[in-house]
């Protein structure tokens, strides 16, 4: 089967042993841009306390980034060797066997008409063994989620996709809750929002964020890795609000 990684911000901004799964595992030079329901929904002890994004079942569409395996996957026990590997790459310190652990785990979605071939009963005993239900992966291991499409609407030709969920928190945060963490804060963990921005892997909040954001001004605003994705976000507050834009680094949304 063709098998991709549905990727979400940290897997594909951090190097050293993420990266070295990326060149390891995935096509990198072959990503595309996806249409899949995310939020900021989790908040993140690595992250300083601020929200990181999560796969939701009740989540608008936002983006995120598929990429290939480069590998075919054959048959079963290659695609829970697969997970287990993104698992390693998600938590680093892991038992041998995991999937999962009490705050995420890592799903399956399955392409509709895909002939399995008795795979997702295999899988789904595998999940229950080594891992924890989180949503929006069910107790099968198995995302509860639309297929995902391209930004062009098409829906993705691959056979199957892995992805972690990560566990949200049990009041969905606001987005004066969310932009407020980062604003909060003096470690230079803004950085999670924009490289997100940089990388095209966008919620339908970013931009009300962005706002609250902008309208307090914190010093690392000044921060000149920011720039593009600062621009970027100005570029589609001028096109919402209908006032041009005076930047030329402005550039498209994803």
């Amino acid at each position: 089967m063709h098998g991709s990684i549905l990727i979400l911000g940290s897997l594909l901004l951090d190097n050293g042993e993420r990266e070295e799964w990326r060149r390891s595992h995935l096509s990198i030079d072959q990503k595309v841009f996806v249409r899949v329901p995310v939020r900021y929904g989790r908040r993140s002890n690595s992250w300083g306390n601020t929200f990181t994004i999560t796969l939701s079942s009740d989540g608008s569409a936002g983006s995120a980034v598929l990429v290939p395996n480069k590998a075919n996957i054959p048959d079963v026990n290659t695609l829970i060797g697969e997970a287990r590997v993104l698992w390693k790459a998600e938590k680093r310190t892991v038992s041998q066997g995991d999937v999962g652990a009490s705050w995420g785990c890592v799903g399956v979605l399955f392409r509709a008409g895909v002939d399995s071939g008795g795979w997702l009963q295999v899988w789904a005993k595998y999940f229950g063994a080594n891992a924890h239900a989180i949503s929006p992966v069910d107790g099968n291991g198995v995302f509860q989620i639309p297929w995902p499409t391209t930004l062009d609407g098409a829906p993705v030709d691959k056979d199957l996709i892995l992805a972690i969920a990560a566990k949200a928190e049990a009041t969905r945060p606001s987005v004066q809750d969310i932009a407020d963490a980062w604003l909060s804060q003096n470690q230079g963990n803004e950085r999670y929002f924009f490289e997100n921005v940089r990388h095209g892997i966008r919620t339908p909040d970013d931009n009300l964020i962005w706002r609250r954001i902008e309208e307090r001004n914190p010093h690392w605003l000044g921060n000149t890795s920011y720039a593009e994705p600062i621009a970027l976000l100005q570029s589609e507050a001028a096109e919402f609000s209908g006032t041009p834009t005076t930047t030329d680094e402005a550039s498209p949304s994803h």
